[in-house]
């Protein structure tokens, strides 16, 4: 602790704001190295029991998975924003209603969907769906019906990240998933050495210990630290969730454009390629993201601070602020150069020789994190105030003209497994434009009209 304060003098963190970002991003720092290091064991491990086939379906499951949670119209980053207002204002009975309102409101669109897959995943062909060969039959089916069924109870007990965040908690809720994350390492080695080769318990595996760990820390937190926050069911209250869901619509079309853009790349390639091809790609894009995870580490307390800085009028804050993460990742753009000058001897040590990467996707999916980060600076900021419509509409108009655009690069251009990242860097860099003008309008005070909502 004593380290800390000397750093937050020498660097001279004299506001409350920066520094309480400034411990958030000392602490995630730290647990997110661990989280990082975990993953890329994580690798190695599942690829020394499972297939690169087994893994590449693996892959495009969790790809799949990912898009379930958007169901939540948006009321987790709706309760962000309304819970970090509230408690801005002192006012705790709303942040207590708008917390019971959420939970509540997850709890019954998943309880519904959750009831109608489990009624429509009897008569649904994964093998097709994934392109697998017909000897996964079964070991598929019941992988997807773990996955899915407890992944639904996830996305409720998962809520408590979104409190933390809300709370400028970060570095506490990157504790929390990075204890998801040794566990899941612990439960796939005794998977290995128990010779239990087969997706489903590879799913039970990484689908039961999230719901136990998020439960526990829920308990235990709303029982504490934040007992008057703890979600009731005399505090849920409809009229709460349509102000959650008012700023949530916006931020739930947002991430399903996202969801189409970024999630959508494993399914195009199980289909256009193999599934083998899904874990080649995969390797260049978790490679690249190293850096990436570590400038979230940054912009992530940023947003709920943005949040209560606008609130507050503090534009001089948010200005500062913004220059710096500008500096950062200039630096993170020198890290991912120097990332892709060694990857091939990289890529070679980490999966023992067994994926071999191409030069060119290795080129363009270090193009693509330079893009996708330097726009990442301007969307949290625009998350963080609430003016999301413009980015709406772009978002949206990126989702419709992605995978298309993919397409026409794989087929009619033959660019191969590279024209996918391609698209996406096209569409998504002329998104990052238009919500950098839209920053800079707001913090200028001359925003009106649609770049002001």
């Amino acid at each position: 602790m004593y380290t800390l304060q000397r750093l937050t003098q020498l660097l001279k963190l004299n506001d409350t704001k920066t520094k309480t970002v400034f411990r958030n991003v000392f602490f995630s720092f730290f647990i997110k190295t661990i989280n990082i290091a975990v993953n890329f064991l994580t690798i190695p491990l599942v690829l020394s029991f499972l297939s690169t086939t087994q893994y590449g379906i693996w892959l495009t499951l969790t790809a799949i998975l990912s898009w379930f949670s958007f169901f939540d119209l948006g009321l987790g980053n709706g309760l962000r924003n309304k819970l970090t207002t509230s408690i801005a204002d002192k006012n705790y009975e709303d942040g207590k209603i708008y917390v019971s309102t959420t939970y509540g409101s997850l709890a019954v669109i998943f309880g519904v969907l959750l009831i109608v897959f489990l009624i429509v995943n009897p008569f649904v062909n994964w093998t097709l769906v994934f392109n697998a060969p017909p000897s996964a039959a079964s070991d598929l089916k019941m992988a997807v019906t773990y996955a899915i069924s407890l992944l639904f109870v996830q996305f409720v007990l998962r809520l408590i990240i979104t409190v933390l965040l809300a709370l400028q908690r970060s570095a506490l809720a990157d504790l929390v998933n990075v204890i998801v994350q040794i566990l899941v390492f612990f439960g796939l080695y005794l998977l290995k050495f128990y010779h239990f080769s087969t997706l489903a318990y590879v799913a039970l595996v990484y689908s039961v210990i999230p719901v136990f760990v998020f439960l526990i820390v829920s308990l235990f937190l709303f029982s504490t630290t934040y007992k008057h926050l703890r979600p009731s069911f005399s505090h849920v209250r409809l009229e709460h969730a349509k102000g959650l869901l008012n700023i949530g619509l916006n931020f739930f079309i947002i991430q399903i454009a996202a969801l189409v853009i970024y999630a959508s790349d494993n399914f195009i390639i199980s289909q256009l390629f193999t599934p083998s091809d899904v874990t080649t790609y995969n390797i260049a894009f978790k490679y690249f993201s190293v850096g990436s995870i570590f400038f979230t580490i940054i912009l992530t307390p940023f947003w709920s601070m943005t949040t209560k800085a606008f609130a507050e009028k503090d534009l001089d804050w948010i200005k500062k602020t913004m220059k710096k993460l500008f500096i950062f990742w200039a630096f993170l753009v020198c890290i991912l150069i120097l990332q892709l000058l060694i990857s091939e001897k990289l890529y070679s040590i980490w999966t023992n020789n067994a994926i071999g990467v191409p030069l060119s996707l290795s080129i363009i999916m270090c193009l693509y994190y330079i893009i996708i980060t330097w726009g990442s600076i301007f969307s949290n900021f625009l998350n963080g105030v609430g003016k999301v419509k413009l980015q709406l509409y772009f978002a949206t108009a990126s989702m419709i003209l992605n995978i298309p655009l993919a397409i026409t690069f794989i087929k009619v251009f033959k660019f191969g497994i590279i024209g996918i990242p391609m698209a996406t860097i096209i569409v998504t860099g002329i998104a990052s434009l238009i919500s950098y003008l839209q920053y800079r309008k707001i913090v200028n005070l001359s925003a009106t009209g649609i770049w002001n909502r």
